[in-house]
């Protein structure tokens, strides 16, 4: 999928429809591999241990994510930049689905002192340790019910973690 006249596309994208072993993707839309990757490392290293501290008797299942590649501007603007989902750089995360069938969705939780509550803000934070753009639900108007995370590079290495 090469780049079109609005700079839309991803060099050599993946369909990744498992984020880890047995924990499937709902939305199995195209990404960077290095997108891919990211988000696995996200899970393995500090979602399932998270998990497990705040609540030990569950696993994680599922992940419910928005589509990861869309070819539109950022907050689909009608003017401005292009989004990173547009170049297979983010993906959005709206639920962890639990063994039980739960599910923790991610919104709003900056005042949550509940088990849940913590698990999100850990989350959230530790995403930014593997991400470079990290949108906590709650965050700005249009990210009132999921997380978005993205890999663009930026000059320095600079992360915007928010």
């Amino acid at each position: 999928m090469d780049s079109d006249e609005n700079g839309c596309g991803i060099d050599r994208p993946i369909a990744l429809t498992e984020v880890l072993p047995g924990i499937p993707l709902s939305d199995i839309g195209p990404m960077r591999c290095q997108t891919a990757l990211t988000l696995a490392r996200w899970m393995k290293e500090t979602v399932n241990p998270t998990l497990k501290i705040a609540l030990p008797e569950r696993r994680i299942t599922g992940l419910s994510n928005a589509a990861s590649y869309v070819c539109r501007l950022r907050n689909h603007a009608e003017t401005g930049k292009i989004s990173e989902h547009a170049r297979g750089n983010a993906v959005d995360i709206a639920a962890f689905t639990l063994d039980n069938g739960d599910t923790i969705a991610m919104t709003p939780k900056q005042e949550d002192a509940t088990l849940t509550g913590a698990f999100q803000r850990t989350v959230t934070a530790g995403a930014c340790l593997h991400f470079t753009t990290v949108l906590s639900p709650g965050s700005d108007a249009t990210h009132q019910d999921h997380l978005h995370l993205d890999v663009m590079e930026r000059n320095g290495g600079y992360r915007y973690c928010r």
